[in-house]
């Protein structure tokens, strides 16, 4: 902590001269966004290789768990020979990446890119950097150079607009993967205890209860100890309770990602869902269930780990979770709440995973270049094989319909099987629908995550505050008042859950909030709703 001052201190001076040694610092680079007509002497603007000449670009990215260099996959061989562009990697463990990121921005000795899944972060550094043009603007190099990319904005205009900055640039592009999932925690139920019992599912809160109840009251373990627990879940957001609170006209969501804590959007409005009244009504369902000692009361304290071995075991009744191994449980619909509200669960809508998985430095000397190579990676077969294995490798065989089978690779495998199979995690992709589609999973009997999403499919709803960035100014005020509303509703929850009080303490739990800057941070993020709805 002694050692931010410093640092702080040299980056403004080592960036302010870096900034004036490039001809206007901000202003140029972000000419940068505007490219002449003249191609680069040595670039091929469509064909392949994209460079006559060789060239070589500086770029950091993350290490792989191999601890190989990223030129000894095989895939990137591949690129370099399609390209004619060697990278030479300045690769860090992730573990080390912030210390890393903040020593090369602050001593100025930039890459010419930053390169993998996520590796810049979407709330500080894009606005940051790009205002200051250390990084530059990326749209007129798009528009110009780079045919894929191009395509994905086209096609999905909320893609653009998740991508632009406060000032109207891009500064970054994402990693996209149009197959992932579009639920978080689900319910799952022990299914072996609903036949002993001879219980229907339920479908209703009340109906629920009920269930719990029978849960509680028979030795369903066999041991004559009633020591079974009829509900648990825990406080992340593959396996909280949050979209469970539908069932009484509300989901909440993302309550454990810092600056999206608690927020809808509903008629263009954007709502904190934490002061409305669903919220203090689930909240009084569930603390129902612990006073009655119907859920866990590890929930809050317990990790994943001890879940897991609770749901192997098979002595949980509901679980919230992303997808349970025990293949006992089966999966419970979202409910109908009190007075006959409809069932609805929080939808994450799939798309864009990260937005900050590659840019572009003002220390490039050769950025039409260098987007062409990005480009190449947003190429559908590209794609494939980096988030789904190598073509040829042991990963993807090629199936005469066209389509390619997705192999189980065996693990532990000899120093030469790394080489097949792309390192996903550390590499940028966009993994459309169309790219998704070729792919065929390995037949199993499994429960897979899409089974559990086609259950609750029909129940979602999509009113999470959208993907959008924030000015330096705005990103400040909200962490000016978020560290601190966030712990104290947080504390609140896990209180009134576990122990009640919530009629009683709640009039003043709006005002403490209010008090606490919640209006003025709602306006920030009102602001910065319609600043995205109004982005082109």
């Amino acid at each position: 902590m002694n050692k931010k001052w410093p640092i702080a201190a040299m980056a403004l001076t080592v960036m302010t001269a870096g900034l004036a040694g490039c001809g206007g610092g901000k202003d140029a680079a972000k000419e940068e966004g505007k490219q002449s007509s003249e191609v680069p002497a040595n670039l091929n603007a469509t064909d392949f290789p994209i460079v006559k000449e060789k060239l070589t670009l500086n770029i950091a990215g993350f290490k792989p768990p191999s601890g190989k260099d990223l030129n000894d996959y095989k895939i990137f061989k591949d690129i370099e020979a399609k390209t004619n562009i060697h990278v030479n990697w300045d690769l860090t463990p992730g573990s080390s990446w912030n210390e890393k990121k903040n020593l090369l921005f602050a001593g100025g000795e930039l890459p010419d890119a930053f390169y993998a899944h996520g590796i810049l972060s979407e709330d500080t550094d894009i606005v940051k950097y790009g205002s200051q043009g250390i990084l530059i603007p990326l749209e007129g190099l798009i528009d110009k150079y780079a045919p894929n990319v191009k395509k994905l904005l086209q096609d999905n205009p909320t893609y653009k607009k998740q991508l632009t900055a406060p000032d109207g640039h891009i500064y970054s592009l994402p990693t996209i993967d149009e197959g992932y999932s579009r639920t978080k925690s689900t319910m799952f139920i022990n299914k072996k205890w609903l036949d002993e019992l001879k219980l229907p599912m339920p479908t209703t809160t009340d109906e629920l209860y009920q269930t719990l109840k029978a849960f509680k009251e028979h030795d369903l373990g066999g041991n004559n100890k009633k020591d079974q627990i009829p509900l648990s879940f825990l406080q992340n957001w593959n396996s909280d309770v949050n979209s469970f609170f539908g069932a009484f006209g509300r989901v909440d969501r993302d309550v454990h990602k810092v600056g999206n804590n608690h927020l809808s959007v509903e008629k263009d409005k954007v709502v904190y869902t934490a002061v409305q009244p669903e919220y203090k009504e689930a909240i009084q369902y569930f603390n129902k269930l612990f006073a009655e000692g119907l859920a866990d009361q590890e929930s809050f304290t317990q990790d994943s780990k001890v879940l897991t071995a609770k749901e192997s075991k098979g002595i949980v009744g509901v679980t919230f979770d992303w997808n349970p191994a025990n293949q006992d449980y089966v999966s419970l619909p979202p409910l109908k709440g009190p007075n006959g509200k409809e069932a609805i669960w929080a939808e994450y809508p799939n798309g864009i995973l990260l937005r900050a998985s590659f840019a572009i430095t003002n220390k490039n000397k050769n950025p039409e270049a260098t987007i062409r190579w990005i480009d190449y990676m947003y190429d559908p077969m590209i794609s494939l094989q980096f988030s789904k294995g190598v073509i040829g490798g042991d990963s993807l065989k090629a199936r005469s319909d066209g389509k390619y089978d997705a192999i189980a690779l065996p693990q532990g495998g000899n120093d030469e099987e790394f080489k097949q199979v792309p390192p996903t995690a550390y590499t940028v992709w966009a993994t459309t629908k169309a790219v998704n589609d070729m792919v065929v999973a390995p037949k199993s009997n499994l429960r897979s995550k899409i089974d559990v999403d086609n259950v609750y499919g029909k129940y979602l709803v999509d009113n999470s505050f959208p993907k959008t960035y924030f000015t330096a100014e705005e990103s400040d005020q909200i962490s000016r008042y978020l560290t601190d509303i966030d712990s104290y509703v947080s504390k609140m929850y896990a209180k009134w859950m576990m122990s009640g009080g919530i009629d009683k303490e709640w009039d003043d739990y709006v005002k403490k909030l209010n008090d606490m800057g919640l209006d003025k941070m709602m306006k920030i993020y009102q602001q910065a709703y319609d600043r995205y709805k109004a982005t082109k």
